[in-house]
C-alpha cells in the first residue's frame, strides 16, 4: 500500500511539474530585433580603416527569469581609409544576455565570421567564405519597449595571419515579437 501511495504522489508531482513547465513555455516568447551597427576600429585595423558599419538580425529566447539565449547574423564592414577596399564579414553568433534590471543588461556572444570579400593579396583577409573566430561582449540599455542600445566590443581573429579585426561600437535596434 505504501508503494502505491508513493507512486501516486510521484505521479501527481510529475503531472503538476509538467503542467507548470507548459504554462511557462506559453509565456516565453522569442524576441526578435534588427539593428544598425557602427563603430571605431581598434588596434591594428585602425591603420587602414576609419569606420566600421553594418547591420544585424537577432533572436532571443528567455531561458530563465533574467537570462536569455541569443542567436544573431549580420554584416560588418571595416571601411577602408582613402577610398580603398574595405574588409567585410558575415558574423554568425550565439550567446547569453543577462538582465540586471528591466532597463540594463550585459551580453556576450561568440561564433564564426565569414569573410565576405575577395582576397586582395595583402593578407588583410582570406578568400571569400573563410571563417574566423569572433566574440562580442557588451553592455546594453532598453531605452523603450521596442528600442535598445548596446555598447559593444567586437573582435574577429584571423589565425592564419595572427591579426585581429576589432572595433568598439554601438548597436541600435528595434525589438519585436511575432505573436
Amino acid at each position: 500500500m505504501k508503494k502505491i501511495i508513493l507512486i501516486l504522489i510521484i505521479g501527481a508531482i510529475s503531472i503538476l511539474t509538467v503542467s507548470a513547465q507548459e504554462q511557462d513555455k506559453i509565456k516565453k516568447r522569442i524576441t526578435y530585433s534588427f539593428g544598425a551597427d557602427i563603430g571605431i576600429p581598434a588596434g591594428y585595423v585602425s591603420n587602414y580603416s576609419s569606420l566600421v558599419a553594418g547591420a544585424s538580425l537577432q533572436a532571443e529566447y528567455p531561458a530563465f527569469k533574467n537570462l536569455g539565449i541569443t542567436a544573431s547574423a549580420g554584416y560588418l564592414d571595416f571601411i577602408a581609409k582613402r577610398g580603398g577596399k574595405g574588409v567585410p564579414f558575415i558574423p554568425l553568433l550565439l550567446g547569453l544576455k543577462y538582465n540586471f534590471t528591466p532597463k540594463i543588461y550585459v551580453s556576450g556572444q561568440a561564433g564564426m565570421s565569414f569573410y565576405a570579400g575577395r582576397d586582395n593579396g595583402d593578407g588583410s583577409g582570406g578568400g571569400s567564405g573563410e571563417k574566423y573566430f569572433t566574440y562580442v561582449p557588451g553592455l546594453g540599455f532598453h531605452t523603450s519597449k521596442h528600442f535598445d542600445v548596446l555598447f559593444k566590443y567586437e573582435s574577429v581573429y584571423i589565425a592564419s595571419s595572427s591579426r585581429t579585426y576589432s572595433s568598439a561600437g554601438v548597436r541600435i535596434s528595434y525589438n519585436f515579437n511575432l505573436n
